[in-house]
């Protein structure tokens, strides 16, 4: 009992991070199965009434209409949820696999969606200092790529005859920076994620990122910069952690040494 309620606490959760307009395409192929459904329908009364040279069964076959593509509707869709849940479970645990590699801790993920990636032609140049040492040999335009959010690192890999490749994988602690492109400038432009990644050499990598999904990028950036600004946060409190025990150290030794002139003048 206990395995089965984590399971479905495990698949509704799976269900929830499902963008809802991946959720709308799903319904939309189940209408139209079920649109096909009814016109068959309509073929066989029509049939019937011309074989039995009777036009009611014609017109009775409208009855069924309604029945019929609710029917065809439901089952279309019990039919593909399975799949879009099986999909997206793959993907998640790609993705966590490819967190652990990129030291994240927290492997439940917060936002998960499709979208194209692109590696900008002037960080090929760097092959020496490329932090992942993926493919430099190979052209680097938008790739279709499976992006997941964690709360301390985000990952994107793409899916190939052999299996999944790691694009993109790196922790919320490294020198990474995001920005969007600006969606009013013109009038149906195509909302962007730049991201960069500043390595340990000092060289800057970036890519760009891309969806038919703009609102899965606009949650994406939001928690992304929610999470460097808690990082950044959390090193200033560091910093100042640090900076309050040396100075309280400091005073401790002053105070020793204060307090060992009395005795040195006693004893002289």
């Amino acid at each position: 009992m206990a395995t089965n309620s984590v399971n479905e606490a495990l698949l509704q959760d799976i269900w929830q991070k499902i963008p809802p307009e991946e959720k709308t395409e799903v319904v939309s192929r189940a209408q139209s199965t079920a649109i096909s459904t009814v016109l068959v329908v309509l073929m066989i009364g029509w049939a019937m009434a011309v074989g039995m040279r009777e036009q009611w069964f014609f017109w009775a076959t409208f009855l069924i209409v309604p029945f019929a593509f609710q029917v065809a509707t439901s089952k279309a869709w019990y039919s593909m949820k399975p799949k879009l849940i099986v999909e997206y479970t793959a993907a998640r645990a790609t993705a966590c696999f490819y967190a652990q590699q990129a030291n994240g801790e927290h492997l439940l993920p917060s936002l998960q969606f499709k979208g194209l990636l692109e590696r900008h032609a002037s960080d090929e140049q760097q092959i020496d200092s490329d932090p992942a040492g993926e493919r430099p040999d190979e052209p680097r335009g938008p790739v279709p790529v499976w992006v997941t959010l964690f709360p301390d690192s985000l990952v994107m890999f793409s899916e190939t005859p052999f299996g999944s490749h790691k694009e993109f994988a790196h922790s919320f602690s490294e020198d990474i920076a995001i920005s969007s492109s600006a969606m009013d400038e013109e009038v149906g432009e195509q909302r962007s994620l730049s991201i960069s990644i500043r390595d340990e050499a000092g060289v800057e990598h970036r890519w760009t990122l891309t969806s038919k999904h703009p609102a899965q990028l606009t949650a994406c950036e939001r928690k992304v910069l929610h999470a460097i600004e808690r990082r950044n946060i959390l090193a200033e409190q560091a910093a100042r952690a640090e900076q309050a025990a040396r100075a309280e150290q400091a005073a401790r030794a002053q105070q020793a040494a204060i307090r060992k002139e009395p005795q040195a003048s006693l004893e002289a």
